[in-house]
């Protein structure tokens, strides 16, 4: 399958793909300095008022996306040998369940409802020749945090994945068309760690609505780095994260004092896969 890429569109990617796609060149930038004390991962933002914030820009990755976050506000600072960040954007209702099975007395079974979470993930570059264009032709290797709302946010925990772009063939991954003609694999591997939750069937009704995702009690190793809690209240979510500077796993950017990475940030707004607010390419100087 041949992908426009202007249309921005995987339609054949399903529930693991994530898509941060845009076709800006320019960056953003951010400094993230230290604070004498550390926040604490309650998505409560008041022992944030010395940072100050940066105001990334998003727009939609296709124009008949309803995913329609105009921007988000930023705040990064480090403590000891952790990281952090606050991430808050205005959001008109809090959606928290992720397709749940709706009981269809016609067909006599469960069949996915229309409800879908809200979703923030961000990515750090690893190696390579990053870009927030999946299809730009670059090939590379990033550091990948996904926070929902519905899957991880009840865990206190962003799922920690790689995605990585590749010219040379990836079993089961993607394979799509760059720009310039030429394809391009894209895998989006969890890091290694327990399953933050599993999918579910029923033969018989039970309720009118029941869940597909049974979220775990716990979950540990590198797929838990990285800390994460978010609260949705008046029209707006407010989101914090945290990880160790360096973990010192392979599959995790590590980070360090005069350092610049870059990245990129995508919102999902009660939205697919295929439907989200993605920045500009940012620019995280340590």
């Amino acid at each position: 399958m041949r992908i426009n890429a202007r249309s921005l569109l995987y339609p054949a990617l399903t529930l693991s793909t994530l898509l941060l796609i845009n076709t800006s060149a320019w960056a953003e930038t951010m400094t993230i300095g230290a604070i004498d004390t550390a926040p604490t991962i309650d998505g409560n933002a008041s022992d944030w008022s010395s940072v100050p914030a940066t105001t990334i820009a998003l727009s939609n990755n296709k124009a008949s996306g309803k995913a329609d976050v105009k921007s988000v506000d930023v705040k990064a600072a480090v403590n000891g040998d952790s990281v952090y960040f606050l991430l808050q954007w205005a959001d008109d209702d809090m959606d928290d369940q992720h397709k749940p099975y709706v009981w269809d007395n016609a067909a006599n079974k469960y069949e996915a409802g229309p409800q879908r979470e809200d979703r923030l993930a961000i990515q750090f570059a690893m190696s390579g020749d990053y870009d927030v264009n999946w299809l730009s032709g670059k090939t590379f290797t990033a550091d990948t945090w996904h926070w929902k709302a519905a899957r991880s946010n009840s865990l206190g925990l962003a799922q920690d994945k790689m995605t990585v772009i590749s010219k040379e063939p990836i079993k089961k991954a993607y394979k799509g068309t760059a720009a310039d003609g030429s394809t391009v694999y894209i895998k989006r591997p969890s890091d290694k760690g327990d399953k933050f939750y599993t999918t579910k069937r029923y033969s018989a009704k039970e309720k009118d609505m029941m869940p597909k995702y049974i979220i775990a009690d716990s979950a540990g190793g590198s797929v838990a780095d990285v800390k994460a809690k978010g609260v949705w209240s008046d029209g707006k979510w407010t989101l914090e994260m945290s990880r160790k500077l360096n973990t010192g796993n392979s599959d995790d950017v590590a980070f360090s004092s005069g350092q610049m990475v870059v990245g990129g940030i995508a919102i999902f707004d009660h939205s697919g896969d295929d439907d989200h607010s993605i920045s500009n390419t940012v620019e995280f100087k340590f």
